[in-house]
């Protein structure tokens, strides 16, 4: 069984389930479950107790107690889980930063082994900026930031939505695009920890522990922004081999 864990309970399972539609039709080992609070809340309930971090089934069916009993978590055991895959925001807008970024390096470093602990993503600054794009492919996406202030919630979801070339969340069913988008997110995080605008020669030089250090290295620390990236392309390069997404020449 795989475990799916996101941030939200509405948009990234319906996204994700788009995305499953496409790239994993006949998978049927795959559950889904929603935090629905903040990656630091997160950090803070998986630290509650315990020296170290928490077994993070366990924190999630605590969690799962109050907001959802009936979800299908319940059925499984940690034990039932070949792989764990997170998906959190960098919610940069408010707080102390120094203290944020700790906890998310601490995250990172803990959660980089999907069939260990797991293996955490992060979209910057939300999930929603898988709609800040436009017409694909979009040969300025590299360039694209945004502003501690300006990325606080129903701020920048307005902004991905009048900023998006595309109409609705339509754009997202089709595999055509979502090559362009892997292609687009990938290239521009290679960009970020590599300063080269180009497929990645391995994986790891857009590791997730990389992007982050590059993100605060580059934007965060000296221009209070971040470079817009998001979670579920950058998911679908490390899932797949990397020809999946490279080999078409027209990408």
């Amino acid at each position: 069984m795989i475990l799916f864990i996101f941030e939200g309970a509405s948009y990234e399972p319906s996204l994700y389930e788009g995305i499953k539609s496409l790239f994993f039709p006949k998978s049927n080992d795959q559950v889904l479950c929603s935090f629905c609070n903040s990656i630091y809340t997160f950090y803070k309930r998986l630290k509650e107790e315990f020296d170290g971090f928490a077994d993070v089934v366990d924190v999630l069916k605590t969690e799962l107690e109050k907001t959802d009993p009936q979800n299908e978590l319940f059925k499984y055991k940690s034990a039932d889980f070949e792989s764990v895959y997170l998906f959190f925001d960098y919610d940069f807008y408010r707080g102390n930063l120094d203290v944020k970024n700790a906890q998310i390096k601490e995250l990172l470093e803990y959660f980089n082994e999907e069939t260990d602990c797991g293996r955490l993503f992060i979209s910057y600054p939300m999930i929603e900026s898988i709609q800040y794009t436009k017409e694909l492919p979009d040969s300025n996406f590299y360039q694209y930031v945004v502003k501690r202030e300006d990325s606080i919630g129903k701020k920048f979801k307005k902004e991905a939505r009048q900023f998006c070339f595309y109409p609705g969340y339509a754009f997202l069913k089709d595999v055509e695009n979502w090559k362009y988008i892997v292609k687009q997110n990938v290239l521009k995080a290679n960009n970020l920890t590599k300063d080269l605008l180009s497929w990645p020669l391995s994986k790891d030089d857009v590791d997730q522990i990389a992007i982050f250090e590059a993100q605060l290295n580059k934007h965060v620390m000296p221009y209070d922004n971040v470079a817009i990236l998001n979670a579920f392309p950058l998911f679908l390069f490390y899932y797949f081999p990397i020809k999946k997404f490279i080999h078409d020449d027209n990408l």
